[in-house]
């Protein structure tokens, strides 16, 4: 249910938008949600924005690709990517671990996100660099340099030949490059609870013809909630020489972050004080060093390309649960060295062209992953109960086909992916062990061009992910392991298997773009956290059989002139259990039997996943005026959400909630001055819930999650150059 003095304020709020037309910038620095029905060339994952600068691991098949743009990113100050995709059609955000800076994003029923142990299901890359880490394919959204993006582009659907992970589509952040005269930016920022922040670039295009580009940037919080505090500091170098032949880029990049979480609170608490950590000292510290080359060239009448990049990333974790659990503090070193061959050729026929591509990816992967146990009432206390290696390696190759004759074009392809997963176990050498996994995924469409601005498409596509490192080591159902976790030598699972099946069009009229698209995804073998027979605390994971998402999403933009920009969208999205099973849940403990909200959780074929909200509406823009000001204005609904550890749909959901965004802005010569202003409706509802036990009371409660409080950023900007 949406309390009625939100209801109320969104009246007044609706009023704002749509008499005042709090509106957009240009059709190409607008939050964009548009839907592409083109061939091969254009749907692709790149590591430029020029069709020109060499073609990454893309898709040629037909799906809804939703655009964010550097203009945009810098309108509404985001901090994460997460933040950044938050207004288009079917993203939802949740906070798992009780921190703006940790946000976890979900797409048609997919995840990413920094929770490690968290089935993912949506591939994310920098420059065409893939991002998820080798050891539970998490995303740490905090690392990405967002100051630095000049576009982002959100690929849904399984059909994209973007390789493993990408079941409910595909993220690609593209980063900025010199394009003319030397030009450089300043820019600092001050807000509520302690935020600061500074950063600096300076790019442009030298007399040789090499384009640079050097930034970097620094951010400190305190954090609305108790002990919340972060800091990210990064750099960020892309120095390249791109022809409309030849080209080549060179990108290094590193960051550094630290962010304390305050996690979910008993609703008993949640209901009086939703500021307060219930177990303070939980944090995160990571790095992140990454390198890349990238190129492209003719070869004879047709064009090759590569890339090659290595990445290290180092994290350490530390965990504070109630007494009397020992508190878990993790150590994780993941590095990778891989790289992609991209061949394509291209023949002009009657009536149309045939294009043909091949390539091939793979990826040399190593994971170390300690667990320490520490006793709370004496740190000095501690164990080393986990300590394990897994120098993983994956290979891939591809094809795809597009016939284009007259409006219609025909798409059809096949990725073969092998992967393989070793395990050592350092303090048991008698445990290693090692699991293999390959797939052939298929994938087709056809897209038309009905004329006078309208076209229609179809897609099928399959795409998998093989099981985690730490899944594989914790999914032996006669040895489960506690929360966290504690690896070792286990059975081995399935491949994950998902096969998305989407029709969509678009029409495009005057200053109209009305875009939408119908899909299904039925998913294979998914895995999911099962509860030991044991002991509540204890699990495995565990292939479950199958699960399906499916819905429908539809956006409208409207751009009736160069200052004036509107958007809103739609998504409705039921994602369901398939097949019977029973799913981890601290609800099924005996000692809580006679507790109201206690329950087996054993899930029935219908039943809905958690945290995927129903029904999505949201809309808004930005308005530029002659004299330099700017006005903008988001507003969301998420509806209502099952609560993880309640997959059986046996309690109560979370309730919708709505929250709105205002921005100001004033520029002059080079000044600008902009103030934004994130929650305007200073909303605590929840945006994430479990269950648990309150050691405090002993009884059985909700742990929610409060939304970040109103906040308040001021922007000074300064450029210099042309």
């Amino acid at each position: 249910m949406i309390p009625s003095r939100e209801i109320a304020t969104v009246v007044v709020f609706l009023r704002l938008v749509l008499v005042t037309s709090a509106a957009a910038q240009q059709r190409d620095s607008t939050l964009q949600d548009s839907t592409r029905v083109t061939e091969l060339e254009t749907i692709e994952v790149t590591s430029s924005i020029a069709p020109t600068a060499g073609p990454g691991i893309g898709s040629g098949i037909p799906a809804r690709i939703s655009t964010v743009t550097g203009e945009a990113i810098d309108a509404w100050e985001p901090r994460l990517l997460a933040d950044a995709l938050a207004t288009q059609a079917g993203i939802s955000l949740y906070d798992d671990l009780g921190s703006p800076f940790k946000l976890n994003l979900s797409s048609r029923g997919f995840s990413a996100g920094p929770v490690v142990g968290l089935p993912p299901g949506i591939s994310v890359f920098l420059d065409g660099v893939r991002q998820n880490e080798p050891d539970a394919a998490e995303v740490n959204f905090d690392l990405l340099p967002m100051e630095h993006v000049q576009r982002v582009e959100l690929l849904s659907g399984s059909g994209s030949l973007l390789g493993p992970n990408s079941l409910g589509g595909a993220i690609n952040l593209i980063t900025r490059r010199g394009t003319g005269p030397l030009d450089a930016e300043i820019e600092a920022s001050g807000g509520s609870y302690g935020a600061y922040s500074a950063e600096a670039s300076v790019g442009g295009l030298s007399g040789g013809g090499w384009d640079y580009y050097v930034a970097g940037g620094y951010e400190n919080e305190d954090g609305w909630r108790e002990a919340t505090g972060a800091e990210n500091l990064n750099a960020f170098v892309n120095l390249g020489r791109r022809g409309p032949r030849r080209g080549i880029s060179l990108q290094a990049f590193g960051a550094e972050s630290r962010a304390e979480t305050a996690g979910s609170l008993p609703e008993s608490l949640f209901d009086v004080s939703p500021r307060r950590n219930f177990t303070t000292g939980d944090f995160e510290d990571l790095n992140q060093l990454q390198a890349s080359v990238s190129g492209y060239t003719p070869l004879g009448n047709s064009r090759g390309a590569f890339t090659a990049y290595a990445r290290r990333t180092r994290a350490e974790r530390f965990n504070v649960n109630q007494a009397p659990d020992n508190n878990v503090r993790s150590f994780t070193a993941n590095g990778s060295l891989g790289g992609n061959l991209d061949w394509r050729w291209t023949t002009p026929r009657r009536n149309g062209s045939f294009s043909l591509r091949l390539g091939a990816d793979g990826a040399s992967n190593s994971v170390h992953i300690q667990l320490i146990e520490e006793n709370p009432a004496d740190p000095a206390d501690q164990t080393l109960n986990t300590d394990v290696r897994s120098p993983s390696y994956d290979l891939a190759g591809y094809t795809l086909a597009d016939l284009r004759i007259d409006n219609v074009t025909f798409s059809g392809g096949f990725r073969y992916d092998y992967i393989r997963i070793p395990f050592e176990d350092v303090l048991d050498p008698a445990a290693d062990t090692s699991n293999s996994f390959s797939r052939l995924s298929p994938r087709g469409g056809v897209s038309l061009q009905l004329g006078t601005g309208a076209s229609v498409y179809g897609s099928v596509g399959q795409s998998f992910r093989a099981p985690a490192v730490l899944e594989l080591a914790c999914a032996d159902e006669t040895a489960a392991c506690p929360l966290p976790f504690a690896l070792g030598d286990d059975p081995p699972l399935d491949p994950v298997v998902a096969t998305t099946v989407e029709i969509g069009g678009q029409v495009v009229r005057g200053a109209a773009i009305l875009n939408a698209s119908l899909y299904r995804t039925n998913v294979r073998d998914d895995i999911s956290f099962i509860q030991s027979e044991t002991a509540v605390f204890e699990g495995f994971f565990e292939n479950i059989g199958a699960t399906r998402r499916e819905g429908v999403e539809v956006a409208l933009q409207l751009i009736p002139s160069g200052q004036l920009s509107l958007y809103a969208n739609y998504a409705y999205t039921r994602a369901t259990f398939r097949t019977a099973a029973e799913i981890f849940s601290i609800r099924a403990d005996d000692g809580f039997v006679a507790a109201p909200l206690s329950g087996e959780n054993n899930v029935q074929p219908g039943d809905r996943l958690p945290l995927v909200p129903d029904h999505q509406i949201k809309f808004g823009g930005l308005w530029s005026l002659p004299v330099g000001l700017q006005f903008g204005a988001d507003l969301r609904y998420i509806g209502e959400q099952w609560l993880r550890g309640d997959e059986a749909n046996e309690t109560t959901r979370l309730d919708g909630y709505i929250v709105a965004n205002l921005r100001a802005g004033f520029s002059r010569a080079n000044w600008e001055l902009s103030a934004v202003v994130a929650n305007a409706f200073d909303s605590h509802a929840a945006i994430f819930g479990t269950f648990n036990e309150n050691r405090q009371t002993g009884g059985l409660e909700r742990f929610l999650t409060p939304m970040n409080a109103r906040s308040f950023k001021l922007v000074l900007r300064r450029s210099f150059g042309d």
